[in-house]
């Protein structure tokens, strides 16, 4: 179902100022409504999403029935212009105002909404503007706010967000060999179907886990098995992690500061990731192997302390076995001898010595 199109604001029943030029040029777009609502839900399940809601005390059903609300009056193509009160979206939903205030705190440290302006009592000037706007008196207006994608939820895109597709296509006829010049053209060794096919395990599951991440780069058009070896000419092994991939992009993009773009806005988004994953990961080590190396180190300070420990208990020596014969024979004499003494002296004498003697 194609969802409706919404391209001017929504600034609902009240009146509104417009935001500080400026203010929404870093924040970016969504890709669509449905996906958006989509990602939140899903977003919801992970640890991060868990720690959010125990945080400000509500229910991942709270918070998406709120994003879902939210979501139905931005702006279609950006997500933005979300300019809806607590009350009203409290009053829609059948909920408290300390519920949809709790909510959208979640939406906000989760990084899928961002606030442009905050609402406020408005000043005289403003009262008249929205006096000449409505032709009722309002002394407030609501927050506005932008629906967006942060930045650990998608590959970076490296062009500005709100480009368009362009309506003429390049030319994929390939020039022949004799407009390039006789004798330029390589012959290229042919591979067979089989070795094409031959993709490590190991990849293909690492597509099947970055499609799930990315579900845009499942295309009907084309088979996840050139995804996988697209991902293996790329300088992609078994050791990479589908995490590891998207932070290297990331980083690459930050680095660069590029912004990001909607992948339904490119003609082939597939291709595009590759080139910019392998940009990304160029001349780079799979985290994989430092983690395997930091835990083999590690494990190998954890054996040298357990033989420090070993061998300073070796060091401490039982007593040799001639050594306690000696010493019990020598209790065993002493003990002989002040018997001996006792039965001696007097009686006397024999109350007056110790209790241990007798």
């Amino acid at each position: 179902m194609t969802e409706a199109h919404t391209p001017r604001a929504r600034t609902g029943k009240s009146w509104t100022p417009d935001p500080a030029e400026g203010a929404e040029a870093r924040v970016p777009c969504w890709w669509s409504r449905d996906q958006w609502i989509q990602a939140v839900a899903q977003d919801l399940t992970t640890e991060l999403g868990a720690q959010a809601l125990r945080t400000h005390r509500t229910c991942a059903a709270r918070v998406q029935a709120v994003a879902t609300e939210d979501a139905k009056t931005a702006d279609t193509t950006t997500g933005r212009n979300v300019r809806t009160s607590h009350a009203t979206v409290a009053k829609t939903l059948h909920c408290s105002v300390d519920t949809v205030r709790r909510a959208r705190r979640v939406l906000r440290d989760l990084g899928w909404a961002v606030e442009i302006t905050r609402g406020r009592y408005m000043t005289q000037a403003e009262r008249i503007l929205a006096s000449l706007h409505k032709d009722t008196y309002q002394n407030r207006f609501a927050s506005n706010r932008s629906l967006t994608i942060p930045a650990r939820a998608h590959a970076v895109h490296p062009y500005p967000e709100g480009v368009k597709n362009s309506s003429h296509k390049p030319s994929r006829v390939v020039p022949s060999a004799r407009s390039r010049g006789a004798g330029t053209r390589k012959s290229q060794p042919k591979t067979s179907r089989a070795a094409r096919s031959c993709v490590p395990v190991g990849i293909q599951k690492l597509t099947a886990r970055l499609v799930n991440r990315l579900p845009w780069l499942d295309r009907g058009d084309q088979h996840l098995l050139g995804l996988a070896r697209s991902l293996a000419r790329c300088g992609v092994s078994e050791e990479w992690t589908t995490q590891d991939l998207l932070n290297a992009m990331e980083a690459d993009h930050r680095d660069r500061g590029l912004l990001t773009l909607a992948p339904n806005s490119q003609s082939n988004p597939r291709a595009l990731f590759i080139h910019q994953l392998t940009r990304a990961i160029s001349g780079l080590e799979p985290p994989a192997k430092a983690r395997a190396r930091a835990r083999a180190a590690h494990a190998a300070a954890r054996a040298a302390e357990a033989g420090q420990k070993a061998a300073a208990a070796a060091g401490k020596k039982p007593m040799p076995a001639w050594f306690r014969h000696a010493v019990e024979l020598a209790r065993d004499t002493a003990s002989t001898d002040g018997a001996a003494m006792v039965a001696s002296q007097p009686a006397t004498h024999r109350q007056q010595l110790s209790p241990s003697i007798q």
